[in-house]
Parts: structure tokens; C-alpha cells; sequence
């Protein structure tokens, strides 16, 4: 089947496909039925997650913003407990934005997802792994997403706002120390920093869900896609997994539990597909990826990514050398040791398409991008498949 019927039936017929309901369940159960059409044995995999990516931040800077009259009004108690409220939620937040756990979480609420995986055997022995992955889920649609402005006055928000919160820790700790109350007055400076983030993780939860065409329909159906043509032209000594994740939105939860559940394979090859379609893109890989900090590329498979450029120029690819302050399922991967690379369909100005947008629909896509990121995938797989053992 062609990536854009699988493309099509997920932002279509299913439509927004939000972090653990049951239209995010339905598409599991789509890349469920594809694999079993194949002659592939699917295997789904539930788990917990949380059902918002802004939620924590909300509690972290909502519970920032508490310490301010607790300090004030505590009296000495009360100014100790401020500085050191403040330095645990910048410890927690920090945790999250390196998809660790912690207390933030349990203030979260949790839900019920799934992957789906199938197992494509090569056609000799195997001597390596690829896992192709795609989520399935797709995000809300915020103000912080709803233009280029909008979109850049979030991220300074966000750049300023934890340094801003570790400043109002330690005015507040100056003014335990020194009984002085007056080291919180220049604390209402990051507090406003700290109001405008709360506001905006709170309005994003207020929003629907995206039917995430570009986000993303067109990294499953390129798994599923694969598939199909890996079941008719296997490799010759590559196993490629293909892994349908869900809740990627929301922190990488899927991709995290597939790493934790299968620890015992090593450090495979993880190539991720996300958002791959969107128009004046190209199949595009990056160097890096930081929330807070820096997940970089397998070098191996980089080098391998810019020789399959160099040789198929029609394919019109290139790298992308850090994707700030957002992150793929190839977080997790990398976190844990995973020889990741990660394709997200950056325009050459570094915007994505219709990123979180209610403009991210099928009519918005542009199928030669995706035809062309398919072929380079393609490509990369067989070179892969031919390179020596590192």
C-alpha cells in the first residue's frame, strides 16, 4: 500500500489522534491490522503515560509562583521554605526536560497507550538491528504554536524562564539567610517570566488536538510503508524492527518504555520519522536534538546519511545541525546508549510545516517530499545493510 493511503487513513479517517485516547488506540490497532496483512506477527506493548506534555510545567511553575507570598508572608520558616521550593521544582522540571522521572509525574494525569511492533527477518543471518519508528499520536494545538511570532516568544520564554527561576531561588535563600525581605521584591521580575510560561502550559491544554497529517501520519505510514516493502525485499543481513510508538507528544513515553522493556538488544540502529511530509521540506536528519540538553547523532549513521546524499542529489537531502527546544522519540534511544538518528523535515529556514497546527492536514502535505524522504530511507537502509561491522 502507498505511504499516502496509510498517511490517509490516519489523518483522515481517524483524524486527531491525541496521547492515550481511544483514536490513538484505534491507529495502534490500524499498524496492528498492516502487520498482520503482511504475514508479520505484531506485538503491542502497553504502558502507562501522562496525558499532557504541558501539565508539568504548569504544577512547576504554578508551585514557583506559590513560593512568592509564602516568602513574604511565611515569615522565617516560610523563606526557607520559598528558596528551597523553588530549588526543588527547578530540579524536577530539569529532570523532565531530560525525560527523567520524578515527583512532577505523579501530580500528572496518567493513562493507558501502546506500541505496536513487528519483526522483519533479512534474508540471510542476521548480523544487525535497525528499528524504524514512528509515533502515532499527535499534539494540541496552542497559541505558543499558532505562528512564527507566537512560536518564537515561547521559546525565549522558555530559554529565560529556568535560569529566571534559579534566580528567585536565590534571592529568596539571600533572604532567608539575612532575614531581609527585601531581596524578594527583585524576584517579581523572573516571576513574571514564570506567570507567562504557566499561563501558556495551562491554555494549551484548553485546546484540541491536531489531525496531525505532517505530525504524524507521515512518520507511521512511512513505517508501515517500509514494512511492506522490506516483507517483499528483505535485507540481506539487517533485521529491521518497524515500531509504531504512542505518546510521543507528551514526552517520549512510548519510546522510553520500548527502550526500557528491550535493554537486552544492545545498542541497534534507531532511525526515527517525524513529521517528514510537510511542503518546501526534504528529507532532512539531524545533527543534535536539546531540550535542555544535547542528544546527538550516531556518528556512523551520520556519515552514512551525508554519503546517501552526496550519491542520490535528486533526492534534494540534508543535515539540520541542532533541533532546539524540541525533541523525538530518538531522545530516549540516545539517552540510553541507542545508535540514533532522527528525520524531522525541517525547511532549509528551519521552520516545520504546520507544526501543532489545525492547518496540519492531508491537503496541507506535499506527497513528492514524502516520496523522496521514503527513497532516501530506502537508500540509508541498504547502505546500512552493506556496511561493514563497527
Amino acid at each position: 500500500m502507498p505511504v499516502m493511503d496509510h498517511v490517509a487513513y490516519l489523518a483522515g479517517t481517524l483524524g486527531p489522534r491525541g496521547s492515550t485516547t481511544a483514536q490513538e488506540r484505534a491507529a495502534a490497532e490500524y499498524a496492528a491490522r498492516v502487520f498482520q496483512d503482511l504475514g508479520l506477527e505484531p506485538r503491542v506493548e502497553r504502558f502507562r503515560s501522562a496525558t499532557s506534555a504541558w501539565r508539568p510545567f504548569a504544577v512547576a511553575t504554578g508551585g514557583m509562583l506559590l513560593m512568592l507570598p509564602l516568602f513574604f508572608l511565611g515569615g522565617p520558616a516560610g523563606r526557607w521554605l520559598a528558596a528551597l521550593g523553588v530549588f526543588f521544582l527547578v530540579a524536577c522540571t530539569a529532570l523532565e526536560l531530560t525525560f527523567t522521572p520524578n515527583p512532577l509525574r505523579l501530580l500528572v494525569p496518567k493513562g493507558w497507550s501502546q506500541n505496536v511492533y513487528a519483526v522483519l527477518p533479512p534474508a540471510g543471518p542476521a548480523r544487525r538491528r535497525v528499528i524504524l519508528c514512528g509515533h502515532l499520536d499527535t499534539h494540541r494545538t496552542p497559541w505558543a504554536f499558532s505562528s512564527l511570532q507566537a512560536l518564537r516568544i515561547y521559546r525565549a520564554l522558555v530559554t529565560w524562564g529556568l535560569p529566571g527561576a534559579v534566580g528567585m531561588g536565590l534571592l529568596f535563600l539571600l533572604g532567608a539567610v539575612t532575614g531581609n525581605l527585601a531581596w524578594g521584591g527583585p524576584a517579581a521580575l523572573p516571576a513574571l517570566l514564570l506567570a507567562a510560561v504557566f499561563a501558556m502550559a495551562v491554555q494549551a491544554d484548553l485546546t484540541p488536538y491536531t489531525p496531525g497529517a505532517n505530525d504524524n501520519a507521515t512518520g507511521a505510514g512511512l513505517v508501515l510503508a517500509l514494512a511492506e516493502r522490506l516483507r517483499r525485499e528483505p535485507l540481506e543481513q539487517t533485521e529491521v524492527w518497524a515500531l509504531c510508538t504512542g505518546c510521543e507528544e507528551v514526552g517520549a513515553y512510548g519510546a522510553a518504555d520500548f527502550v526500557r522493556r528491550h535493554a537486552d538488544l544492545g545498542r541497534p540502529f534507531f532511525i526515527v520519522l517525524d513529521t517528514v511530509g510537510g511542503p518546501g521540506s526534504g528529507p532532512c536528519f539531524l545533527v543534535q536534538e536539546t531540550m535542555l540538553v544535547p542528544f546527538r547523532s550516531d556518528p556512523a549513521l551520520l556519515a552514512l546519511a551525508e554519503r546517501v546524499a552526496r550519491e542520490r542529489p535528486e533526492l534534494g537531502a540534508y543535515r539540520w545541525p541542532n533541533f532546539r527546544g524540541a525533541y523525538t522519540d530518538g531522545a530516549p534511544a540516545a539517552r540510553a546508549g541507542w545508535r540514533v538518528l532522527s528525520l524531522v523535515n525541517l525547511r532549509p529556514d528551519g521552520v516545520l510545516p504546520h507544526w501543532h497546527q489545525p492547518s496540519d492536514v492531508l491537503e496541507n502535505l506535499d506527497p513528492d517530499v514524502l516520496a523522496r524522504t521514503e527513497a532516501f530511507v530506502w537508500a540509508l537502509l541498504a547502505a546500512i545493510d552493506r556496511a561493514p561491522d563497527r
